[in-house]
């Protein structure tokens, strides 16, 4: 028996504080300034999973049910009783559910406080503000009935679009620069993103409420190891005389052993990483969205090289929507 099965009050709060510290550490690191306004971290004892930003006026503040906490540490304690996942990932990148349910945590914090850097509250038209309070709010993880508030200023395309946006900062921010001697600890970063991930599949789930407010599982993972993908072409990039960056030399710049074994080492694992996390999680309609390796990585190909961005000529369902969405963003 584990130490423990589920977090008292006070063991969620600690995670929760310890994970915002990180992410604004994270954000001055990566940004070279503070987070331009102190969130307030409200930590609700709920047993339903949710998080959620809100501004009101000059108060921003991050709210977060314990089951968040409680739910993502099971997650990543049931991943490293599982065989299989443990062959393939634990025993590889040499970390534990307690450091993996952190980073995990971490980014669901960057996730929200990037809603407030992007702009996303001031989206709202003041005639479309709720009747009742000034309040306006993005969430994580849509709540049920008795928690739900409206999101009157934004049609159903916005707020995806805006999910979209504030899912791949926060990743842009916790996976950090390109680094060859990252490649475990990159693996880890995103294995810790697509738990999340599953996790509001999951409640989504129980809610009935999937897609309604979100974009689905398989649009985020698409839009996650696309980013990956890219991430040697970035880190390249971001080094050339912007005269020099066109598409062929940089190609001719960059080691194509490098990228063939990056692939090999980082992307295709952390695919195979999604759907266990999929499976352990029991987000059962994942897997499918997901298609196979195959179609997943081709319709990757198409919209990073080819430009396609017409979801009928992509095969996954996540590519489609994430098609969609570039084209209303």
């Amino acid at each position: 028996m584990h130490l423990y099965d589920k977090f008292g009050m006070s063991d969620a709060t600690q995670q929760l504080e310890r994970a915002l510290e990180t992410a604004l550490s994270q954000y001055a690191e990566t940004m070279g300034e503070a987070f331009p306004i102190t969130p307030i971290l409200d930590v609700v004892a709920d047993p339903e999973l949710w998080a959620m930003a809100e501004l009101d006026d000059d108060i921003f503040c991050i709210q977060v049910s314990t089951e968040m906490a409680d739910s993502t540490a099971k997650l990543w304690i049931s991943a490293f009783d599982d065989e299989g996942f443990v062959a393939s990932f634990g025993q590889t990148v040499g970390t534990d559910a307690e450091n993996m349910t952190h980073i995990s945590l971490v980014w669901l914090m960057l996730h929200e406080m990037h809603h407030f850097q992007m702009g996303h509250f001031d989206s709202r038209p003041k005639s479309n503000l709720p009747m009742i309070g000034s309040n306006k709010e993005h969430g994580l993880v849509k709540r049920t009935a008795k928690h739900s508030r409206t999101h009157p200023s934004a049609c159903a395309a916005s707020s995806l679009i805006f999910e979209m946006q504030a899912d791949h900062d926060a990743t842009e921010m916790l996976l950090d620069a390109y680094s060859p001697d990252e490649w475990l600890s990159l693996r880890v970063r995103v294995a810790a993103i697509s738990a999340v991930i599953m996790l509001i599949e999951c409640a989504d789930s129980s809610n009935q409420s999937h897609g309604a407010t979100h974009p689905k599982v398989a649009t985020r993972i698409f839009q996650l190891l696309g980013h990956v993908v890219d991430m040697p072409m970035i880190s390249t990039l971001s080094e050339l005389n912007q005269r020099l960056a066109d598409q062929a030399n940089t190609e001719k710049l960059l080691v194509t052993e490098e990228r063939e074994r990056f692939v090999i080492k980082v992307v295709l694992p952390a695919f195979f990483d999604a759907v266990s996390l999929a499976r352990i999680a029991n987000a059962r309609s994942v897997a499918e969205d997901l298609g196979n390796i195959t179609d997943f990585f081709n319709d990757v190909a198409a919209v990073k090289l080819e430009h396609c961005a017409v979801p009928n000529e992509l095969t996954t369902v996540g590519a489609q929507q994430w098609a969609e969405l570039a084209t209303k963003s």
